[in-house]
């Protein structure tokens, strides 16, 4: 039966049996409101005074007159909250203050309609009027998205048609968060209180129930946009020179997406990449990742944050490469009857996601799934290089969290762990249809299809690119020996913008040089620049501003220092020409070089080649 409780902090509510001691119930209110049962008070009435909740241990909630749908007043002094343990899912007091993410909250300040022109063969009304064939339909209309081809509601979408995310109570405090997120580990300590914490003890009330996998009817992201394709071939070019596989963080932000109802998709700015050793079908990933913070601070200043991950998987579809009709084209490992993200893939999406989970002011704990996206680039089955975008379901996040998966030997599937002395698995069970289309429940054990935890998210590129980030030309990091980073290169480059203060084209080609996001966070592990400094460099570089925010940096105490750098320790380069006459200016000689169309290093008249990347200058 369930029994509600009223107090300070909202309204709970507790699933108990008649027969239970009223000590069960106890527990559960004392937990969910962080106090302890010596300080709490309950009673049939507001302010009636009640009886402390100790006093009614050994008496069952029937003999209390405790039925179904009771409620109760409590009355409680706030205790600091017990250190949670490993095993405990974190919670969050009902309708407590959660900041979520701006997208987020912009939809929930919309109603998300879908609009719909006049019908001419049907509407019989004017052009103010509205009927039947031209309303405008719910988010979550099915009709709506099996026309578009839309295979997942968005998450606002999915809110509203469960009817949540349109109340304004969630700021009262009676307000009782409706979303849950999927948690499969043994609750420590038990809610019964009957016996010692699991592993010593275990019960009906603190084991999780059975599982059944179901697939995703909703995703958090719908669709992954790469700003520029200059992303992709940054990671393309690696493979073609050493053959090898390579995966980075997506760096980016979120925005509405207009072809989904209430959509939202991420756009890739920049992609960062982590130490790793790539082999031929694989890479070995450096963790953990001693730059992430720093790549976290570097991406805030430029208004972005980490949105995901991609890796590639790459092979030649002739690697003998003898078949001239295969020259340029890939193999295609992941199709239909293949697999399009492995186990371990899934796994691993899994773990991410759960590193970055979506702050949630309708979840209990204040948080709810994930808008961390994971990517692969592959060959399609045209043998064509393409990208992929996917998610992974919210159980996936908690059954990896419970540990209690791990990956098979076959890509396509998933294993389930045994329960062990510290690890309890419940039974596990998924859906399909079988040759007669009858529905069947079968046993995830040992094994299960590891698309049952996927999510697919649409992916592509603007048809009008405006990207934060306007050159790539910057090596980019943990290359060693293909891309090497130094200090030397930018001093050399910072020598060729002496005349930047006064001529407006100089000063347009040294904001796009400094507008790279390689650059940036080399700069910044370089502690060259203070960080009032660095927040300066990445507004001008992400604004693309040549006049104010270009004046800031170039009076800045950590550019006077990258000059007076250049000036005594960068070698003379071939692109310095003979000093100027007395009748010779510095715009006259900036305008007589040579910008590169690659890096707009300023090179001598007459040049054929850059001097700093070695491309033709034509």
């Amino acid at each position: 039966m369930i029994v509600r409780v009223r107090s300070k902090d909202g309204q709970l509510r507790f699933q108990v049996e008649a027969s239970d001691d009223a000590a069960v119930l106890v527990a559960q209110i004392a937990e969910a409101l962080h106090t302890d049962p010596s300080r709490l008070t309950l009673s049939d009435a507001p302010g009636s005074g009640g009886r402390a909740a100790s006093e009614l241990a050994g008496h069952t909630l029937e003999a209390l007159g405790i039925k179904h749908g009771h409620m109760l007043f409590a009355e409680y002094e706030a205790a600091a909250a017990p250190a949670a343990t490993s095993d405990a899912p974190p919670t969050a007091a009902p309708g407590a203050s959660v900041q979520e993410h701006p997208i987020d909250v912009y939809w929930s300040r919309e109603r998300g309609l879908i609009a719909r022109a006049r019908d001419a063969q049907f509407c019989r009304h004017g052009e103010k009027g509205m009927c039947d064939y031209c309303m405008p339909l719910e988010p979550y209309d099915v009709a709506y998205h099996t026309e578009h081809g839309i295979k997942h509601l968005s998450f606002h979408a999915y809110l509203r048609q469960q009817n949540i995310g349109v109340d304004t109570s969630a700021s009262t405090s009676a307000y009782v968060p409706p979303l849950d997120e999927e948690t499969y580990r043994v609750l420590t300590p038990c809610p019964s209180g009957q016996h010692a914490p699991w592993p010593a003890g275990i019960c009906t009330k603190c084991q999780p129930s059975a599982i059944t996998l179901q697939r995703q009817p909703y995703r958090m992201v719908d669709h992954v946009e790469f700003a520029h394709p200059a992303l992709i071939e940054g990671l393309l070019d690696i493979w073609r020179k050493t053959a090898t596989q390579r995966c980075g963080f997506l760096l980016g932000h979120y925005e509405p997406y207009p072809d989904v109802p209430m959509g939202i998709k991420a756009v890739v700015e920049a992609i960062t990449e982590p130490p790793q050793a790539g082999d031929l079908d694989g890479l070995t990933l450096g963790w953990p990742w001693d730059e992430e913070a720093l790549v976290q601070r570097v991406a805030g200043w430029c208004g972005l944050e980490i949105v995901g991950f991609l890796f590639t998987d790459l092979e030649p579809a002739d690697p003998t490469h003898t078949n001239a009709s295969q020259a340029g084209l890939v193999a295609c490992k992941r199709h239909a009857t293949s697999f399009f993200l492995s186990g371990q893939e899934a796994l691993m999406a899994a773990q991410w996601q759960s590193m970055h989970k979506n702050a949630c002011r309708w979840s209990r704990t204040g948080a709810f799934n994930s808008k961390f996206v994971t990517c692969v680039l592959s060959g399609n089955p045209e043998g064509v290089i393409d990208v992929a975008a996917y998610q992974v379901s919210g159980q996936a996040m908690g059954m990896v969290e419970a540990d209690m998966l791990e990956a098979s030997v076959h890509p396509t599937t998933v294993r389930v762990k045994p329960s062990a002395d510290t690890r309890y698995v419940p039974d596990v069970f998924f859906r399909y249809k079988n040759e007669y289309k009858i529905d069947v429940k079968e046993s995830a054990a040992p094994t299960f299809p590891v698309e049952y935890l996927l999510v697919t998210c649409t992916h592509g590129f603007p048809t009008d690119p405006n990207p934060r980030f306007l050159s790539h030309a910057f090596p980019i990091e943990n290359r060693p020996g293909l891309h090497d980073q130094s200090l030397d290169a930018v001093l050399a480059q910072v020598r060729a913008w002496p005349h930047a203060v006064t001529d407006a084209s100089a000063r347009e080609a040294l904001a796009r040089w400094l507008s790279d996001w390689h650059l940036l966070l080399f700069l910044a592990k370089s502690e060259l620049f203070s960080p009032e400094d660095m927040q300066g460099l990445c507004a001008a570089a992400t604004t693309h501003d040549a006049r104010d925010a270009l004046e800031r940096v170039l009076a800045s105490p950590g550019w006077q220092t990258l000059v007076t750098m250049a000036q005594m320790q960068a070698p003379p380069t071939p692109s310095e020409a003979p000093a100027p006459s007395d009748e010779a200016s510095p715009e006259a000689s900036a305008a007589s070089s040579i910008a590169c169309p690659h890096c707009t290093f300023l090179n001598a008249p007459g040049s054929t080649d850059c001097d700093v990347c070695g491309l033709p200058l034509s």
